[in-house]
């Protein structure tokens, strides 16, 4: 192109046009210049602003003066290859600031050929991705950590248990599984608040490391829930015996907000290779034994016996109830306010489903909804959902609200049925709404590493429905992951807005998903906003929506239109 402009203007046009591009490129890029054998002949000011180097510092010396050794003498070598033949040369790069601080700057290196086509001098082009590096540094820290207890979260244990689970069969040792319960840790966060379980949560997991150190790998799986995977074990004596060292320790009375706590454990025993040789069927072992000493109150060891039962009898109830109420549509929704951080104006609504049963009373979300997946009663159930949020969103429209879109979760399970597009398509034209007022949420999980799911959701998109990304932080996340998402919307999980005010980490947290979200154009929204606080700290980072108690808890069809506005 510039070749056509110079072409075709006179030598002084064309002269003027090089300057003007020479200047355009010294304001808006990094720009050095080394000759064939590396060192440096020209830097603009940008450069030695980042590089924190004067210009005469600079010149003369060899670009080696801001390696920071991060990279392997192969990256170098492959990138001086490309170059040498004359070829354009772009990628990634860490370099070292006068101070010892790293920066790293987006890099592409254009040679200039004499007459012979044989490289002379080299243009390095940068622009600096600091920022970027940073925030997918946090996100990926996010993905494998647990942010509380500092502990691997369930995808970096489950990880590590599957390496170790090879080296066993290749040393031909043992290993114990031992799923690991926090019992009745919600009734701490009802009488003492989140920050009282929160803390005794932290205080075991130091007590875990302190007592097994290195002869563990320590996980922490969900909110109660940790893991452990026992590395010198003999058998299954010596297992329970440990789990119960473990178990005395750790249970040693804490002092939280004035008052004396004596937590209570309950344990889950398995061992490879007797019970199971693949680490899936082990962990679902240990958590069987895990559910069986629950059953009998909590607070005790129980190692797994072969033929414990799947189901209790509780869950087979539960079960058969839980058919039935979803035949019967004895279940309803609740509508959760989404509301503009800025302005406090409605944008949009969760669906939430309900299960108030006539003889059992109100059953938790947590402990129905996890039943219906594994059972795949979560498919009947999940096409009631979208069939009533939808019914109700056309009804809101029709009663001339402000439009707005009605979100909908939606199961991984769900996503599997082959049929899942035909049905959703089926439902939008019974219903006669329109795919612009409807949202499905998914989690992380559903984006996994599956073409075949993403695909399905890329489909769903196509229909112009939006795709949230719920509970965002607690799985895969890194940037080119981000990047690729076909998705519209990232929620951030509530986990990391609750204490957002009074801890620097979690601003950190939300600070960097947040600047990946606009980097790939993602809109974002927080979870869990209780206080006006937290709405101030999310609104100074860049996060434009929210939804929590502090506006509303989910709540009837009804109630939920107090906050609606009607259209002029």
């Amino acid at each position: 192109m510039i070749d056509d402009l110079i072409r075709h203007n006179s030598s002084h046009s064309a002269e003027k046009i090089l300057r003007d591009i020479a200047y355009a490129l010294d304001q808006s890029a990094i720009v050095a210049i080394t000759d064939r054998t590396g060192k440096i002949v020209y830097v603009n000011e940008l450069f030695t602003k980042i590089a924190q180097y004067s210009m005469e510092e600079l010149i003369g010396v060899d670009h080696r003066i801001i390696n920071s050794g991060f990279h392997p003498s192969k990256f170098f070598k492959e990138m001086w290859a490309t170059i040498g033949q004359g070829n354009t040369w772009h990628g990634e790069i860490c370099n070292k600031a006068k101070d010892g601080s790293y920066y790293w700057v987006d890099t592409t290196i254009v040679p200039f050929l004499n007459d012979k086509g044989k490289p002379y001098q080299y243009i390095s082009i940068r622009h600096d991705i600091t920022e970027i590096k940073e925030s997918e540094r946090m996100i990926r820290d996010l993905a494998y950590n647990d942010q509380l207890t500092s502990l691997p979260n369930r995808t970096s244990f489950q990880k590590m248990f599957q390496q170790e689970i090879e080296v066993a069969k290749k040393q031909g040792t043992n290993r114990a599984c031992v799923y690991m319960n926090v019992d009745r840790l919600r009734y701490v966060n009802d009488s003492l608040g989140h920050e009282a379980g929160d803390y005794i949560l932290s205080v075991i997991a130091k007590r875990l490391k302190m007592f097994l150190r290195d002869s563990t790998i320590i996980g922490r799986l969900s909110g109660d829930e940790f893991a452990l995977l026992l590395l010198d074990i003999h058998d299954t004596q010596h297992a329970e015996q440990l789990a119960k060292e473990v178990k005395r320790y750790v249970e040693e009375p804490i002092e939280v907000k004035d008052q004396m706590h004596t937590p209570s454990l309950s344990f889950g025993i398995a061992l490879y290779p007797e019970h199971a040789k693949k680490p899936t069927e082990l962990a679902m072992k240990a958590e069987k034994a895990l559910a069986i000493a629950r059953e009998h109150g909590g607070g005790g060891c129980e190692m797994y016996q072969p033929g414990t039962a799947s189901k209790t009898l509780e869950r087979i109830l539960l079960e058969n109830e839980l058919r039935k109420s979803v035949h019967l549509g004895h279940l309803h929704l609740d509508y959760q306010p989404k509301v503009n951080l800025k302005t406090g104006e409605m944008i949009g609504v969760e669906a939430l489903v309900r299960w108030n049963h006539p003889d059992l009373g109100r059953i938790p979300p947590d402990k129905f909804i996890p039943l219906a997946e594994e059972t795949k009663i979560i498919i009947p159930l999940g096409e009631w959902v979208l069939r009533e949020a939808c019914g109700q969103a056309k009804k809101w429209q029709d009663s001339g609200y402000k439009t707005f879109r009605v979100a909908v979760n939606m199961s991984a399970v769900q996503l599997e049925e082959p049929t899942i597009l035909n049905t959703i398509k089926t439902i939008l034209n019974e219903t006669g709404i329109t795919t612009d007022l409807i949202e499905i949420e998914l989690t992380e999980s559903a984006f996994a590493d599956r073409e075949d799911m993403q695909g399905r959701i890329r489909e769903i998109r196509a229909l112009g429905i939006t795709v949230s990304i719920d509970d965002f932080g607690t799985g895969y996340s890194t940037f080119s992951y981000i990047k690729e998402l076909p998705a519209d919307t990232i929620k951030i999980d509530m986990s990391f807005v609750r204490d957002i005010h009074l801890n620097e980490d979690s601003q950190a947290i939300v600070r960097a998903i947040v600047t990946l979200a606009d980097t790939v154009g993602l809109n974002v929204i927080a979870e869990g906003v209780e206080c006006e606080e937290q709405v101030t700290i999310l609104t100074e980072l860049g996060c434009r929506e929210g939804q929590g108690y502090y506006y509303s808890k989910p709540t009837s069809p009804d109630t939920c239109e107090q906050f609606m506005e009607k259209k002029p």
